[in-house]
């Protein structure tokens, strides 16, 4: 299923609602609709965290395409963080600070 990725239409959103519709075998965390730029074209993938309905928040190392096709993004969990489940809500919110300083100068 594709990702709906809302960086490509705004780069300065922070956070957003979304979906949890797959767990890959490497335990990346795979959502309907995304704020994290994923590894690609040598920029680094945006961190952050998810965090769930009851308050759990899960740190984000980083998000990778998980296709050929760039349609699909995994949020890759830090080691031994709790993943949650398929068809859970979650907040994903990147790391404003560190994709900001990444942003290229408009000056």
């Amino acid at each position: 299923m594709p990702t709906e990725c809302l960086f490509r239409e705004d780069s300065y959103l922070k956070r957003c609602q979304a979906r949890v519709v797959a767990v890959t075998e490497q335990g990346g965390i795979v959502l309907d609709r995304t704020v994290f730029y994923a590894t690609s074209g040598g920029q680094p993938g945006d961190t952050g965290s998810l965090t769930t309905a009851d308050g759990t928040r899960i740190p984000v190392e980083t998000a990778i395409y998980t296709d050929a096709a760039k349609s699909e993004i995994a949020h890759l969990m830090s080691a031994g963080a709790g993943a949650p489940k398929v068809g859970d809500s979650v907040s994903a919110e990147i790391d404003w600070d560190k994709r900001y300083a990444r942003m290229p100068s408009r000056f």
